[in-house]
């Protein structure tokens, strides 16, 4: 069994435009195993760079859990 690298459980990001709330990433769930090999894609607008910056750490989640390995 490979190690688990990074995980992320149920985690969102929201922001507050006005009266509006927009879910920039809204419940992701993933497991990447080291050696994996991973690509995200999407649409402009999607949530990639915000879900990177996640991973990143350069921003905090608004909830759900980040896991960094070695």
């Amino acid at each position: 069994m490979k190690e688990i690298v990074i995980k992320l459980e149920n985690v969102t990001k929201h922001y507050s435009m006005g009266d509006a709330i927009v879910k920039a990433v809204d419940g992701i769930s993933i497991d990447i195993e080291k050696g994996d090999f991973v690509a995200i894609i999407g649409p402009s607008g999607c949530g990639k760079s915000t879900a990177m910056n996640l991973v990143g750490s350069l921003d905090l989640p608004t909830s759900g859990k980040i896991f960094l390995g070695k």
